[in-house]
């Protein structure tokens, strides 16, 4: 079996690499605007170990990767979903291109509903 102290050595790089200000980064702030960023996080880790007969070498790794997957922006001054813009930063396909135009024209429906109620 591969070496405890090359296997946590591995888990505590891993755990330096992801945190929650991976995956969402601290606000940048611009006037009444938070902005973050929103990540996708993938790693793997391995190890492997060589016959004691010649020469018993181990040893192992790991890798990660990161990419940017979406930008949220929240308005101060807007209270409520309406206040919140999610723009995703990957390729739609016509479904999710679909369900966003939906998604996006929700609080301009909201509001012509209020409106007919007041009426």
């Amino acid at each position: 079996m591969v070496e405890n102290s090359n296997f946590n050595a591995v888990l505590e790089n891993i755990k330096t690499m992801v945190s929650s200000n991976t995956l969402v980064s601290d606000p940048i702030e611009i006037g009444d605007r938070s902005i973050y960023t929103i990540s996708s996080l993938g790693f793997c880790f391995g190890g492997a170990e060589g016959n004691e007969v010649k020469g018993g070498k181990s040893g192992s790794g790991a890798g990660a990767g990161i990419s940017p997957v979406a930008v949220m922006i929240i308005h101060k001054n807007i209270s409520g979903p309406e206040g919140v813009q999610i723009f995703s930063l990957e390729k739609k396909g016509s479904i999710a291109e679909i369900i966003s135009t939906v998604a996006e024209s929700v609080p301009t429906i909201v509001g012509a509903l209020k409106e007919a109620k007041k009426e």
